[in-house]
């Protein structure tokens, strides 16, 4: 049966009228149910009602209620008052049978007047019984209709919960198998992959979190804990983590049909994953292998024992052994590998033409032929030299703005600009320094290039800052002559003939081992790849032999490798790696190329929303005296002595460097206790020692105190209050935030539309029964 036009808030006159699908009866299960529960909205058609209907309708009515209906509605009775009503339907209620049988019975005694006064009366009681009743039945149907509404309304809402669960439920997409937990790019992702990735990344072996109840101590903990549960251990966990698998399997499809794993480049860098992968694994093998402290003999021990007995004084072997031991590994550590190598090298059929590297000295003539065909790299820029007053204006643009005019006001009256400076600039820059154009913002160069030599600027503003500057001494740009450059044009001029002669030769071999061989132009690969720094350093035919031994030491123990690269383990670090190198192509291709520069302006508009959390903490420094407590009670109490005697000569005026030196067993005793660097009152700070240092004003010195071991005596050096960064002094940072925001956010995107387009479609169904089975097995 299904409903025809169902509307909340349908009087009883127009209620929604079952429509009987099967040909039966006009109700059903349903209906019968909500009728025995009385709850009445759901009824059979209504049928007119007849006059027996009407009789029992209104005999149903008590004299009160009559009164009642009466009194609402006596506004429809013109001429009539409340009183005469109520004794109308008074006499019909309780009279009017018996009334009416006397007339039939007595009709002949009745005189007129009687005849008239009862039909009167009798007209008046009938309009009053049918207004009573009209008025009852719409205050009943109004009644009735409210508390169809609200069931309708609650049978709506929980029709639409179930409904929406069901919904759900039927259109929730099922895997094609149950051992399949994701579909993307015409490919299945199986439960088994998944937890062979798992593995891999050693998702479930991670350190579990701190415990609320235990600490770090698990073993007290109940499986089901919150510090026992992983992050893969949710719906959203195992999604995540399905994501970064076809992430990962979608970019390495995009570069098979793009080609880029076969661009020399790249598989020139493929190779140098797989190499570095392998040395690795051999590095580790040998050092369990060969070098591990388990690996060194007892006899090699006992030897070293006994040729250094002085050393160990009374102590037995058995103590001292794992000390020996350990020593003994390190030292072979330092030797092992060179010596290893050379062994190597005698073993292996090795020929080197080192001559291929050789490139003649550039005669003068080659040198200053280079010279004048690039004069335009030798130019020097013009420039100044500056000295600087700089007033932050961070905190109070007011009071900074007061500090600057009497800086200026002292230069005017003649102080010397430098004493000046030391007073009034919050700058670190004390001394005179060169500006060329573009060190430093528009307006400050628009400022300092316009004034002349021992000129001084007035005050202008720059950035968080007000400045005062004054030139001392300015240069135009100028063509630096040929000697001055000739260091740089001989470098160049070489480096020039060397790639030349490395790409002539090429193809020639620098050397080989059992028959393998390493190009010259290979050699050249292998060089364009070292970073500028350490190019600079490797001039000459010296420096690129040594790096040719380098290189033939990579391939020796490339060669020791041998057949382990087939390992499983390894291949897929290796595969791993590869697909992380064709992401950073795809985000270059698609990110890095894109983000453009942060502008000073939104580097500038971050620092203004920013601005509360840029600022350096309090901070401190230092001397202390410490000493080591000890592992007995003995040694305590004698630590306990000494410190009171170290707090003792302080008290009466000694220099606390020299107390440190004699009494401090800490490293910092040689310095006079001075600790290097400063302590930072953030919330990484013991708050023991925040409220012990951070009390304490210049020069004083503390009590002494109890702290992780050791009992201690510090002196306050030197203290700083927190302090408002400034945008220049933050700018920098700035712009590496937003940047690295910008390529998180384009990273996200890209992400979002790779697995869009690969149709990626992860069954909740198959994860569920994972997690079940997680839970099962930590019972």
């Amino acid at each position: 049966m299904v409903l025809k036009n169902l509307k909340v808030g349908q009087g009883e006159g127009d209620q929604a009228e079952p429509v009987n699908t099967e040909g039966k009866s006009d109700t059903s299960a349903i209906q019968d149910m909500l009728e025995t529960l009385r709850l009445g909205f759901w009824r059979s058609k209504k049928k007119p009602p007849s006059d027996s209907d009407k009789d029992i309708g209104l005999n149903e009515l008590n004299p009160a209620e009559a009164v009642e209906a009466v009194s609402e509605n006596q506004q429809n009775f013109e001429g009539n008052n409340v009183g005469e009503l109520e004794k109308g339907i008074i006499y019909r209620n309780e009279s009017n049978i018996e009334t009416n049988t006397q007339t039939n019975n007595e009709s002949n005694e009745s005189n007129y007047e009687s005849k008239v006064e009862d039909t009167q009366e009798k007209e008046i009681t009938d309009i009053a019984f049918e207004q009573v009743k009209d008025s009852e039945l719409k205050k009943f149907s109004v009644r009735k209709g409210f508390r169809s509404k609200i069931i309708i309304i609650l049978v709506l809402i929980f029709l639409s919960l179930l409904g929406n669960k069901v919904y759900g439920y039927i259109t929730e997409p099922k895997p094609p198998s149950e051992d399949v937990v994701a579909a993307f790019s015409g490919k299945y992702l199986t439960k088994e992959e998944l937890s062979n990735y798992i593995s891999s990344k050693g998702f479930k072996e991670e350190e579990h979190g701190l415990c609320e109840k235990h600490g770090f101590d698990h073993e007290k903990c109940d499986k089901t804990e919150a510090c026992e549960t992983h992050p893969i251990h949710s719906l959203e966990g195992y999604r995540q983590i399905i994501k970064i698998i076809a992430t990962q399997k979608i970019v390495d499809d995009w570069a098979k049909e793009k080609g880029i794993s076969q661009k020399s480049e790249v598989k020139h860098d493929f190779k140098h994953l797989v190499e570095e992968v392998n040395l690795d694994q051999l590095v580790d093998k040998v050092h369990k292998d060969q070098l591990s402290p388990e690996k060194i003999d007892k006899w090699e021990i006992q030897k070293y024992y006994d040729a250094n007995k002085d050393k160990y004084k009374d102590k037995p072997f058995s103590e001292v052994e794992g000390e020996i031991r350990n020593s003994l590994a390190a030292e072979k550590d330092k030797n092992f590998f060179p010596e290893y190598i050379e062994k190597l090298k005698k073993n292996a059929a090795l020929n080197i033409n080192y001559a291929l590297l050789k490139v003649a000295d550039p005669t003068e003539t080659e040198l200053k032929s280079f010279y004048e065909k690039n004069k335009e790299k030798y130019l020097e820029p013009k420039k100044v030299k500056i000295l600087e007053i700089k007033v932050d204006i961070s905190g109070s643009e007011d009071e900074g703005r007061t500090k600057i005019d009497e800086a200026l006001t002292k230069i005017k009256s003649g102080e010397r600009f430098e004493d000046v400076a030391k007073t009034y600039s919050t700058g670190k820059q004390f001394d005179a320094y060169y500006i060329k154009p573009g060190e430093k913002w528009n307006d400050f160069e628009d400022e300092i290039f316009n004034l002349q030599v021992n000129e001084i600027s007035s005050i202008f503003k720059d950035g968080n800052s007000f400045y005062i500057v004054k030139v001392t001494e300015k240069q135009d740009k100028r063509q630096k002559t040929f000697g001055e450059v000739l260091n740089e044009v001989k470098v160049e001029v070489i480096i020039e003939k060397e790639n030349k002669q490395y790409e002539l030769r090429k193809n020639e071999a620098l050397f080989s081992i059992h028959g393998k061989t390493f190009t010259l132009g290979e050699f050249a690969t292998e060089f364009k790849e070292l970073s500028p720094e350490t190019q600079s350093k490797i001039t000459g035919y010296e420096a690129k032999k040594s790096l040719i031994d380098q290189l033939i030491a990579k391939e020796l123990l490339l060669e020791e490798t041998g057949d382990d690269v087939a390992d499983q383990n390894k291949s897929q670090e290796i595969e791993e790696l590869k697909s992380q190198y064709i992401q950073q192509i795809l985000h270059k291709e698609e990110i890095d190329e894109k983000l453009g520069e942060i502008s000073d302006e939104e580097a500038r508009k971050f620092y203004d929303e920013k601005k509360s959390f840029l600022i350096d903490p309090p901070k401190a420094k230092i001397s202390m005296v410490r000493i080591g407590q000890g592992t007995s009670e003995a040694e305590k109490n004698k630590a306990r002595q000494r410190i009171d005697e170290a707090l003792e000569k302080l008290k009466g005026g000694s220099d606390f460097a020299a107390v440190a030196k004699e009494y401090s067993n800490d490293p910092t005793a040689a310095v006079g206790g001075e600790l290097n660097g400063w302590i930072v009152d953030d919330a990484h700070l013991d708050p023991i020692l925040k409220k012990i240092i951070f009390n304490l004003q210049v020069d004083q010195i503390s009590n002494d105190f109890e702290y992780k071991g050791g009992y201690y005596v510090v002196k306050l050096l030197q203290k700083e209050d927190k302090k408002q960064k400034t945008f220049d002094e933050s700018k920098e940072l700035l712009k590496k935030a937003l940047i690295d925001e910008k390529h998180l956010t384009m990273e996200s995107a890209l992400e979002d539309e790779l697995l869009k387009k690969a149709q990626l479609v992860i069954y909740n169904s198959s994860l569920k029964r994972i997690l079940k089975e997680d839970i099962s097995t930590t019972k």
